[in-house]
């Protein structure tokens, strides 16, 4: 949908190379995030949704550290919602070079053009570890949805708002941002495996 109704005609009537370049290039950034939402989903289920089942004491009952349960668990929702995206990002490169030839795929300028992918799985595992620090406080999982909706819609919402924004940053801005997403990514894991009351689970069963 992407190729046939922006990028294609974008395409064939603008005559700015650089702009055609750059807009291919930020939809690297869409195309790779519409499958990693997923991971949200699926990150919240893994501490509400195992609770409410009973699954999740064998897990606790382990030598394994909250560090590396937090981890495992973001881990487990974003791997899979990775791959989708991977397949997106190659089946979206690979429409435009049918539709619009290989001269239109050597638009895209590298270094943004990687900033833009980088950002796909940096925010991927913002959302799941977020998730995962809302799902590990809650009782339910009907509530660990609702509750990592609203606290995720703000993020994303700003994010998607600087999207069209970004083709004027430099890619040496960009990578710091990206950097800096996973310095919070790499906080929130720490933050929720610090704060997370194993015991207290253990107890009430």
């Amino acid at each position: 949908v992407l190729v046939l109704s922006i990028i294609r005609p974008q395409a064939v009537r603008d005559g700015n190379v650089a702009r055609v370049g750059a807009s291919i290039a930020l939809f690297l950034l869409v195309v790779g995030l519409v499958p990693t939402n997923g991971a949200i989903g699926v990150a919240s289920g893994l501490f509400a949704g195992e609770k409410e089942q009973g699954n999740l004491l064998p897990l606790l009952a382990t030598p394994a550290s909250n560090r590396a349960i937090f981890a495992g668990k973001v881990l487990g929702a974003v791997l899979p919602a990775l791959l989708f995206a991977a397949v997106a990002e190659a089946n979206y490169l690979i429409e435009i070079w049918l539709l619009l030839g290989t001269s239109t795929v050597r638009l895209l300028p590298f270094a943004f053009s990687v900033a833009m992918v980088a950002m796909v799985p940096a925010n991927a595992v913002f959302g799941a570890a977020l998730a995962s620090l809302v799902s590990s406080r809650v009782r339910t999982y009907q509530s660990a949805q609702m509750l990592t909706s609203l606290a995720s819609f703000p993020v994303m919402g700003t994010l998607f708002g600087l999207a069209s924004q970004m083709q004027r940053w430099g890619a040496g801005a960009l990578l710091i941002g990206v950097a800096a997403i996973v310095v919070l990514d790499v906080l929130l894991v720490v933050l929720g495996a610090a704060t997370w009351r194993r015991e207290e689970i253990l107890a009430r069963r």
